[in-house]
Order: structure tokens, then sequence, then C-alpha cells
């Protein structure tokens, strides 16, 4: 008995002991219900963003939490896989591809005689007044480099490969996996650039933050935006989506989409202000900068001089993509326009000397850096410098701070009385945008003047990069912490590890992140704001009533900062009233009368979206459904009651654009603006632009070389755009803003008086 009773208390020890290492073995959880260690052998706890997966799969993983505390999933770590190469023989390779090159220049070489041609048809006094500015792509286009214009004889050459091996459109987006072994190449090749790993600033054109050598040009100026999906090119090089996947007809027309699917009713936001789309469309200015294909200096136009019908055969040039009007246009039809004008998107050169797909261009930096106050290359930052205390270029033409005037006129409406510059070229696209960049010209000089009292033996270039690198710290922190969270919803920025949570240093950066624009992101997602800009600014005076002022007559013309206050005026108003809610409605200001001037008509900013998704060819707006793990819509009646319009313009639920599908799916639970797709794009470009920044303000010595101490970083983390904006309005006396300055002023979100407002001290900069 004594030895039963031994035994049975051995195996009741024994089974606990099992059932314990086996609790410990499959996964140790904290008391917030994340894994502390994950179970498998090859599973490693990893950011979101690196684990390996679609996002449809990541929700079948066990969350846990990784070294640095942030939330992670357990994911199998597996050696890098290369799909196997698909060679030719040398012989092959090198004749197929020699006849390539000759059939694309000689195409391409065609293509440009045309032009001779093109030009002759648009020289008429009318095309070149008041028609051909109202209908361009964009008003803010440079001349090409030499590369730059390489890319698309490139294109042609890869056509003529792809052709001669009777690839499949499959195939052909993997060209450049193709190997020609020997075969020459006639492609000139530039070499990686060469860095300091231990440079204390930011590259101003965003090269060398990454410190792996063939990876510096990883978010670089010039590096081409990259893909969620594998693009929708209907010849798997470049040319666009315009026919149906289902049944093969030509897609509607992108203004017949916009007619149907997008009228303007006023749907004001409950909770939002205008502040949180000026912010969000300044911040895209400061990673995202496409530019259409143009013909020298002059922009190319698609359509003939009176807008009566599109430009075709040799009239027509290659990059030419214009949007149809029905000839029963609502609107269009009073002016006999039948024609909108549409450019396709500059590309860049593929690298390592290969073929492939068009792929376009970002002339930008990838990065959230401050280039839009500073600009994206060595030259533009040097021309907007005083080099006297750190300071950038101001003017005061009624005593207060603004923008320095430019002599290029083109950016603004000939009659403008003022016309600004800064690090982006778009600042004066409309007076609220402007304001934006005169906030935070502001910004810098008031550090810069604060740091030269602080530190009197720092000289210019210290004082001003000091400067730039506080100003792009407040920019990142108020994009991940205020803005991200509010547009895409409080758990989703956690979950994606978006929010700054943590005292002190972090380590989260990773050079296997590759920090890049989504072309579903410029194209789509971050479009979403299209459909929260009211038509009118209602302007509070101080002093004066309050006034109703159309968005139409401050495009191009920021004239209105001249008058005193009128900053201070717009700033506080733009925190007052609502944005529109994220919806199919669309103001007319943005779909009749974009840059209009002063014609009674001007451009389509639903119908440019529409084709520029098609351009970037972007996937159907169920693919990438599909993509965010959420099931595809079979019906359109699965759309609410828009549903029967969209039926009016598409053929199939798997046609639908994904810009429309994204703006049209219903918001989710989580406070997000938008549906779980829009959600799921947004979180994993901003979660990559995150941790693909070794530069990114919170990150410690281990990282980043212009590391910020720890009490500097106690100083930021009292850094919200409501304490940027108290720093510099004019009048700060009796000016009061909600701290979170992205809501409107409610019982739960009161104003705060400025001399209140909690605020950064830069004495934590002080170096005596």
């Amino acid at each position: 008995m004594q030895t039963e009773s031994v035994l049975s208390f051995l195996v009741i020890i024994l089974i606990h002991l099992f059932a314990t290492v086996q609790t410990i073995d499959v996964v140790e959880r904290s008391s917030s219900g994340f894994a502390h260690q994950c179970a498998a052998s090859n599973e490693r706890c990893m950011l979101r963003v690196m684990c390996d997966v679609e996002p449809r799969a990541r929700d079948q993983l066990v969350s846990c939490l990784t070294a640095d505390g942030l939330e992670g999933l357990c994911c199998r770590v597996s050696g890098e896989s290369r799909r196997r190469k698909r060679s030719l023989p040398y012989e092959l390779a090198e004749e197929l591809f020699n006849n390539a090159v000759g059939d694309g220049h000689r195409v391409y070489t065609r293509k440009l005689a045309n032009i001779d041609r093109y030009r002759e048809v648009m020289t008429s006094d009318a095309s070149k007044e008041s028609l051909v500015r109202q209908f361009h792509s964009t008003p803010f286009l440079r001349q090409l480099s030499v590369d730059d214009q390489a890319a698309y004889e490139d294109i042609f050459v890869a056509r003529s490969f792809a052709d001669a091996l009777n690839l499949t459109v499959e195939e052909r987006l993997d060209l450049d996996e193709i190997s020609l072994k020997n075969a020459p190449r006639r492609k000139r090749c530039l070499p990686p650039k060469s860095c300091d790993p231990h440079a204390r600033y930011r590259a101003f054109d965003g090269s060398c933050n990454n410190p792996v050598p063939s990876r510096t040009s990883w978010g670089a100026a010039g590096h081409p935006f990259e893909r969620l999906l594998p693009p929708a090119y209907e010849d798997g090089v470049w040319a666009p989506r315009v026919h149906s996947s289902v049944s093969g007809r030509p897609l509607a027309s992108a203004r017949d989409i916009s007619v149907a699917v997008f009228p303007d009713n006023d749907r004001p936001d409950r909770k939002h202000n205008l502040l949180l789309v000026l912010f969000g469309q300044f911040m895209s200015h400061d990673f995202t900068r496409s530019a259409s294909v143009q013909m020298g200096k002059e922009e190319i136009q698609c359509c003939n001089a009176d807008h009566s019908g599109a430009l075709h055969g040799d009239q027509a040039h290659f990059a030419c993509m214009p949007i149809a009007v029905s000839p029963s246009d609502p609107f269009y039809s009073r002016f006999g326009i039948r024609c909108l004008n549409f450019v396709r998107l500059s590309l860049v050169r593929h690298g390592k000397c290969k073929l492939g797909y068009g792929k376009q261009l970002n002339k930008i930096t990838h990065f959230i850096d401050g280039s839009s106050v500073y600009g994206s290359s060595d030259a533009l930052a040097v021309s907007l410098r005083t080099f006297n205390d750190g300071r950038l270029l101001n003017s005061f033409p009624s005593g207060e701070e603004l923008l320095p005037f430019t002599r290029k006129r083109s950016s603004c409406e000939p009659w403008a009385e003022a016309c600004f510059r800064a690090g982006d070229d778009r600042s004066n696209q409309i007076v609220a945008l402007t304001s934006m960049h005169t906030l935070f010209l502001r910004e810098h000089n008031r550090v810069a003047t604060r740091l030269a009292a602080l530190n009197r033996h720092w000289d210019d270039e210290q004082l001003y990069q000091e400067a730039r690198r506080i100003v792009g710290a407040e920019l990142q922190k108020i994009l991940y912490n205020e803005y991200l969270p509010a547009i895409v919803g409080h758990n989703k920025a956690r979950q994606y590890g978006l929010f700054d949570e943590h005292n002190g240093h972090t380590n989260f950066y990773s050079p296997d992140v590759k920090p890049v624009v989504f072309n579903e992101l410029s194209g789509a997602a971050f479009r979403f704001g299209h459909s929260t800009v009211d038509g009118a600014f209602l302007i509070q005076h101080r002093h004066r009533r309050s006034e109703l002022v159309p968005i139409q007559e401050v495009f191009l013309n920021p004239s209105r900062l001249l008058e005193r206050s009128f900053f201070d005026d717009l700033l506080f108003s733009l925190t007052d009233q609502p944005q529109q809610q994220v919806d199919n409605s669309i103001t007319f200001g943005l779909t009749r009368l974009l840059f209009a001037g002063r014609n009674p008509f001007g451009s389509d900013l639903a119908s440019l979206n529409i084709q520029r998704g098609r351009d970037h060819a972007l996937r159907p707006y169920n693919d990438y459904r599909k993509w965010a793990g959420l099931g595809r819509v079979t019906g359109f009646e699965q759309f609410g009651p828009v549903g029967a319009r969209l039926a009016s313009v598409y053929d199939s639920p798997d046609d639908v654009d994904l810009w429309v599908g994204g703006l049209l799916e219903p918001p989710s639970q989580d406070g997000a603006l938008f549906g779980e797709t829009f959600a799921a794009i947004i979180s994993e470009q901003f979660a990559r632009l995150k941790f693909g920044d070794r530069y990114y303000y919170t990150n410690g010595p281990k990282h980043n070389p212009g590391y910020f101490t720890g009490e500097q970083l106690n100083e930021l983390s009292k850094v919200t755009l409501a304490s940027v904006i108290c720093a510099n309005i004019d009048h700060p006396e009796g000016f009061s803003i909600p701290s979170n300055s992205f809501n409107q002023p409610s019982e739960h979100n009161p104003p705060v008086p400025c001399h209140a407002m909690l605020s950064m001290d830069l004495t934590a900069w002080s170096s005596h």
C-alpha cells in the first residue's frame, strides 16, 4: 500500500510537471495576454511589419511581446527563399537582347520624332492660353534628366525582349529575373553611393540611411515606389489597366465613374476638424512626389486645343492617357469639354542594369524627415538658407514672418500678389497648405534662434543642422502619436507599433525593413483625404465678421497671407471647422473647379485619382481586400446604397478601382476614418517608414549616430501640433487651441490658452 501510494504521488507530480512544462513550452503569456516567448524553435517574436506573411495570414499567428516591449507576432524564421532564375544560352541571350535593344531604340526614336508633329498641333494661341492651363495633371513639372528619359527607352526594349521570348504577362512581371549571363547590356549602371555610416545628420536626399552598402539608395529621392501586390500592367511591362478583368470590355471613363459615384453632399464629421486634413496633405508632401512625363520644359497636352476630343495617332505623345468626358456630362457639357488632360507618371530606371516593368519615380525622400521644409537635395536646401545663425530664408511683407518669395511665378496664378517657395514645390497649391509650410518655417527659425542663445559657440552650420534635426523629430512625434492614431484608429496604431510608448531610447531599427513608399499608398490609399475636404473655409476673423472663402478662390493663390492676422485667423478656423466624412461625397470645388483660376470650370480630382491608379497599374479593390484578410465583394449590393451606381459604371465588383472601393468601405469599429483595407495599407506603410528609418528620433546610439539624449527625448515627448502652433502664431495672447488639435473643440476637448500649453524646453540642448 505504501509503495502504491508513493507511486501514485509520483505519478501526480510527474503529470503536474509535464503539464507545467507543456504550458511553458507552448507559450508563456503575460497578464496582458501576449506571449513572452514563442513556442517553436524556428519562431521568433517580431514586429508585424517584419513578419514576412500577408496581413490576412498574420491574424492566425500568436501575439507576443518583443524584447523591447512592443506588440509582435510569433513568426517563423526561415532562410531566404530564392526563385530559380530562368537561364538562356549565351548565344541566344546575346542575339535576342541586342535585337531587342535595336527594336526598342527604333520604336522610341519614332515616338520622339512624332513629338515634332505634336508641337505643331499644340502651338495655337488657344492651346497656349486659357484652356491648356486648366487641364494639366499637375502644375509643378521640371525637365527630366537623361537617365529619366532613358527609362522610357528601357520600357520599349523590355517589350521587344519579352515579345522575342514569347513571355506571358505573368512571366513579363519577372523579366528582371531572367539571367542573360554575359550578354552585353547597353545601359549605364550607377555604383552604390559611398556613405559615412557615422554621419550625425541625415543626407538631404535620403541616401545612406541604411548602412548596408548595397542598400544605401533605399528611401532616397529618385528611388522608385514599391508595391504590395504585383502591378496590373496589361502587357506585363507598362500598358495601364484599362479593360475589365471579367468581361474584357474597356473600363468606364474615370470621369463617368466620378459623376456616377461621387456627388457633392455636405456631411460634416462629428469629431475631426480641417486641421487634420491640412496636416495630412502637408505630411504627404514630405514623403511622396511623383511627376508626370513632360516634353522639355513644356507640359504635354493630350487633348486638342478646345478640349473637344483627344489627340490620336502621331499627334499624341506616347505618355498620354486622356480622360474621356461624355457629351451628356452634367457639368462639362456646358462648355463643350470632351477630354480632360492626363499624362502618365515619370519612370525610373531599374537598378543593377536590369530590364523589367515600369516603376514610377518618387522625386523626394521616402522618409518622414522634414524634406517639405528643407528640400530633398543639397542644392535646394542651400537655396533656402540664410547662412546666418542657422536660420531659413523668410520674408516680412506685412511685418509678420512668411515664407520667402519665389521668382518662378509658374507655381501660382499670374494674378497672385504673392507666391512663395519652400522645400516642396507644391507649397502654393492652396492657402491653408501654405500656412502649414509657414508654421514649420517659423518653428525652424524659432528653434535655431533659441539654440543660438543657448550655445553661442555653435556656428551657423551646427545651429542649422540641430534645428533641422529637432524639427524633423517634431514632425515624426506628431505624425505617429497624433495624426496616424486619429486616421487608422488607436488599436491599429498600437498593433503596428506606430505609437511611441516608451520612455528613453528604442532599438527598433532593422536594416532589413525597406523604408519606401507603396504605389498603393501614393496612388490610392492616402488620397482618402480628398473626401474630407470642405468646399469652403469659414474664416473667423478676430476683429471682423466670419468670412466664407470657397477653396477654388485660393488655389495657387496664397495672397491672403499678406493680410495681417490672417495666418492666426486661418489656423484658429481650421481647428474649429469640421472636416467632411470619408465617404463617396467629394466637393465640387475638387471635382469641377480644381485649379479653375478665373475660368468657370477646372479639372476633376476624383477622375485624376481613378486614372492615376490605373496609370500606377494598381490592382482592383478586391485584390487588396484579399491581401488585407477580408472577403471579396461578390455583388454590388454589398456596397450598400451606392451599389446600384457602381453597377452602372463597372461590369463586375472585381473591376472596382482601389481608390473607389476603399472610400466606399465602411469605417472600422476602432475609430478609424476609413475601412480595413485602407487602414491595413496605411498602417503597413508607416510601420515600414518607422522601423526602416535608422534616424527615427527615438532610436538610440546602437543604431542612430544622431541620437537625442534621454533629457532631450523627454522634452520632445511634450511636443504636440497644438504646442507648435502656440509657439509660432503672431498673437498668442488670447489664442486658445484644444490639446488634441485634430478634434473639434468640445466639453471633452476644451480649448487651452497658449500660455498654459505644455511645451518643449530647449535648454536640454545647451552644451555649456
